[in-house]
């Protein structure tokens, strides 16, 4: 970073900072434990989607944000994870790219809540994951954020920060995204067009309306564009970040029937066709030079990988495996999504919606890949090619009864069939046209979750005890190596019931507390059990939440404090292999773990027009086990380092009239400089809007204004700076409605 980038850049946060302390802060709505009101976060929810949510049973307490179409529309997000990284809490580490490869989380955008990857995401409070296997594993996280459907459909993403329900289930220590989608309530017709930096296209048409009985809403939206450019922080030049462009198109339908007031039918499918290249990490075009020579003579050294040409103190030596650019170019993978679910809703005479849900979820994937041998850098001489497919299958029931204005009991079951097939690093030799396959898997799970609870107010004290059963059935499955070895995958089930208890007490209208306590438990995948260092037994532990909200004139004011104490949780570390330490082999065990999280926020609205707020997040871990990796880092190490601590938001937005603008800043903070290129990055983006008439509006996008060069993530073996953001970008659109 250059002084003058710097100084531009404290000098802005110290804007923002210094007018939100003239100010105050807006943020927050207390949330009022009225069990027959609904309001979220400052936003109060119209009774048709009171009786869609039910979140008002549901939940107790906790630490709640709310993001809805309105801040998705004024916003413009790219993304589900870029509408969720602006809440504190919810951490997003990137690549900086789309990556899809199976099974590989530090080759995708993963995501933490209160510092735990185990988050679970809900479609309308369907949950998507998969039990045989996870796309991520080495988080042990059942969120892919890469298959969500695109924000343009999204009513409202409910965001819930540590526990706050048994209805959610006992495997969600960090959290649970719930994604409510939007349904055809009157006739309307959008047609969106934008265009932006590096070739960027986005566009999407949709269709909604409603006759009589019948509701229906369908969209398409095609998100395509070429390689993105990055700032080099070591030698402050902005590079193209090749391999890195993308295809993606989507489409989302919805269709509902009212019987009459108290009963209905919807179908719902989504479907997602992303095609993107792969370029693994960012090339290291400080050494290009050497290496295109070395390559070209013949001479690479494969140990120290062409570097032998830069002195120890260059900013670039340390970079391991950035040469792989040679061979990148034609690399790519690819994912599809389709997922259907059938809904019958039945409501008391109160109102409470209660549903039965069928269900199929499933996700494909492809990848293929250039790759050298690493006994001869000098030349590609082989392709790898991998395909998974994971489905998720089952039904939902929910049941609700109003057992007085002031007590609701609520239960439900979840039945699931997962499967997952896969054949992993299927080779192509070059020289011959041999073609060897890879390791081939198959798994497939049952499980079933039962969950009662009793939502009781008593005076301004609100409590909600609940049990839940969880089984995860027997793993039946089998692995072929591609050295024909067999392994199989056949182990026993897991079985638990977990309490929790959940309180709010509202200490006058404007303010309350909440606190809560719950048991944790979650099984292990069986490619975690069958290559794990030990027996490996469930993740258990006890997830504890307790926190204050406020809300005074024009302020409001927010902070929590979450502790999940893991008896049992579960370590991947890569160790020294047995008999050749000069090989790393990946290891999976049990391990204890302490999970310590504090987020506040605090805002203001000043008038009509201008608004503030500020939040601040910071997680970390404490494990009781050390293990050596490649770079001589501990376990623990890795755990705390590998991503940011610490994270500031300050955002200040202005309306008037037709004109509506927003300027957000982003501080990352606390990251290891033997893993990043600095140990903290701020981050400006802004966006405008133009109501041109009563059916169109212009908007502008400008993201990283000051072409910050910055990681959110880092993987050990790769070196610093092997995964950069993007550098600055534009988007530039016109929304139309009729």
């Amino acid at each position: 970073m250059t002084i003058k980038k710097n100084k531009l850049a404290v000098s802005i946060l110290g804007i923002l900072l210094g007018g939100m302390i003239l100010g105050s802060a807006y943020a927050q709505e207390s949330e009022k434990e009225n069990l027959e009101d609904y309001t979220l976060e400052g936003i109060t929810i119209e009774a048709s989607m009171q009786k869609a949510l039910n979140d008002r049973y549901i939940r107790t307490g906790g630490d709640v944000e709310v993001i809805t179409a309105a801040d998705i529309k004024e916003h413009h997000y790219a993304s589900v994870a870029d509408a969720l990284k602006r809440i504190p809490g919810v951490e997003i580490q990137s690549v900086g790219y789309k990556s899809m490869e199976y099974g590989y989380s530090s080759y995708q955008d993963t995501m933490t809540i209160n510092g735990d990857s185990r988050v679970l995401l809900l479609v309308d409070g369907k949950r998507i994951s998969n039990e045989a296997n996870a796309s991520a594993a080495g988080e042990h996280s059942k969120a892919q954020l890469f298959a969500m459907i695109p924000p343009q459909n999204i009513e409202l993403i409910e965001v819930v920060k540590g526990a706050a329900a048994m209805a959610y289930g006992s495997d969600a220590t960090g959290g649970v995204i719930n994604i409510i989608t939007k349904k055809g309530e009157y006739a309307s017709t959008t047609l969106d067009a934008a265009y932006g930096s590096w070739g960027k296209q986005n566009y999407t048409v949709s269709n909604s309306g409603k006759k009589d009985k019948f509701g229906w809403i369908v969209s398409y939206n095609k998100d395509k564009r070429d390689d993105m450019k990055y700032v080099d922080r070591e030698y402050k030049k902005t590079r193209t970040y090749s391999s890195s462009g993308y295809d993606e198109d989507n489409t989302f339908v919805k269709l509902d029937y009212n019987f009459d007031e108290n009963q209905s039918i919807g179908f719902m499918h989504t479907y997602k066709n992303t095609f993107a290249e792969y370029p693994i990490m960012a090339p290291d075009y400080s050494s290009k030079d050497a290496l295109d020579e070395a390559l070209q003579n013949n001479s690479l050294n494969p140990n120290n990988n062409g570097y032998d040409k830069l002195p120890k103190d260059d900013p670039a030596w340390n970079r391991y495996h950035r040469w792989w650019y040679v061979y990148n170019d034609g690399s790519f993978t690819k994912n599809r999504t389709s997922n259907y679910d059938l809904k019958y809703t039945f409501k008391d005479e109160d109102g409470l919606n209660n549903y039965v849900r069928f269900f199929n979820n499933e996700n494909r994937y492809y990848m293929d890949r250039n790759r050298p041998y690493f006994d001869d850098y000098r030349k590609l001489d082989r392709k790898q090619y991998s395909w998974a497919k994971e489905q998720a299958k089952g039904v939902d029931v929910r049941w609700g009864k109003k057992i007085n204005k002031n007590n609701y009991l609520y239960t439900g079951i979840d039945y699931t069939k997962s499967s997952f097939g896969q054949e992993a690093y299927r080779e192509l030799k070059i020289a011959t046209g041999v073609t060897k396959h890879g390791k081939i898997s198959s798994i497939k799970r049952d499980t079933l979750d039962m969950f009662v609870q009793d939502k009781m107010k008593f005076d301004k004290l609100t409590v909600t005890p609940g049990i839940r059963y969880n089984h995860y059935g027997k793993n039946e499955g089998w692995e072929l190596s591609n050295k024909e070895k067999l392994t199989s995958y056949d182990t026993d089930s897991y079985s638990k019931l977990t309490m929790g208890l959940f309180t709010n007490y509202d200490i006058d209208e404007n303010s309350s507390l909440y606190a809560s306590w719950s048991q944790v438990y979650n099984a292990p995948y069986a490619i975690d059990i069958v290559k794990a260092a030990n027996k490996l037994e469930a993740e258990e532990g006890d997830a504890y939440t307790i926190g204050y909200i406020a809300k005074l004139n024009k302020s409001s004011f927010g902070v929590n404090y979450t502790l999940t104490k893991m008896d049992n949780t579960f370590g991947k570390f890569r160790v020294p292999k047995e008999g050749d330490p000069e090989e790393f082999e990946s290891k999976t065990t049990n391990i204890a773990s302490d999970i310590y999280s504090l987020g506040m926020n605090y805002g203001y609205k000043f008038d009509d027009n201008w608004k503030m707020q500020l939040g601040y997040s910071h997680a970390s871990t404490d494990v009781d086990t050390k293990a050596n990796t490649s770079s001589g880092a501990t376990y623990e190490e890795l755990r705390n380092n590998l991503h940011y601590n610490n994270r500031y938001t300050t955002s200040l937005d202005y309306t008037k009239d037709q004109f509506s603008a927003g300027l957000d800043a982003t501080l990352y903070a606390g990251m290891d400089t033997k893993y990043f290129s600095d140990n903290q990055f701020l981050v400006l983006d802004f966006h405008a809007n133009y109501k041109v008439d009563k059916n169109m509006t212009a908007y502008f996008v400008v993201n990283n204004i000051t072409n910050e060069a910055y990681e959110t993530k880092a993987v050990a073996v790769e070196g610093i700076g092997a995964l950069p953001m993007e550098g600055r970008n534009f988007l530039v659109g016109v929304n139309y409605s009729f």
